[in-house]
């Protein structure tokens, strides 16, 4: 397991083309376990989600991501398909829906940079469209982590 450093810029731009830029970075950990990729880190109050611990799981043709904790869900994103899920929060559920448009990734050995960009539906509507960038290097300060379960 590699200690690394998560950096996460997501730009939702609403129907009135108005932008909003949420940017955190934080201490995570990635790993590769049969043919997949995982990076695991906590989010803050920066985005809201204190408390949530996000897993991205990154395959050839699609990424998933994972979120538990206050909320939880699972989004899978496949460029050009729109897929369902339930964001489980503690006032209720809400359906949603994300229609990818960009799935652009390069990553390699735990480390890299994912791109997405795709629409997002609540209960039906659709609200806004989404671009998110993740770039996942080692971190240095704290090096890998053993895990026998991996084989390091």
């Amino acid at each position: 397991m590699k200690r690394v450093l998560v950096s996460v810029k997501s730009v939702q731009r609403d129907i009135d083309g108005q932008d909003t830029v949420v940017e955190l970075i934080s201490p995570g950990t990635s790993h590769e376990k049969n043919g997949v990729q995982y990076i695991r880190y906590e989010e803050s109050s920066v985005t809201g989600l204190e408390g949530v611990k996000t897993t991205i799981k990154i395959y050839e043709d699609s990424i998933v991501l994972l979120r538990t904790g206050a909320v939880n869900m699972r989004h899978q994103y496949i460029r050009g398909e729109e897929r369902q899920s339930t964001y489980e929060t503690p006032l209720g559920d809400l359906h949603m829906a994300v229609k990818t448009h960009e799935l652009i990734v390069d990553f390699h050995n735990g480390t890299g940079r994912v791109h997405l960009g795709y629409d997002i539906s609540i209960e039906g509507e659709w609200q806004f469209y989404n671009q998110l960038d993740i770039d996942v290097r080692e971190d240095t300060e704290h090096g890998n982590e053993g895990n026998p379960e991996i084989g390091d």
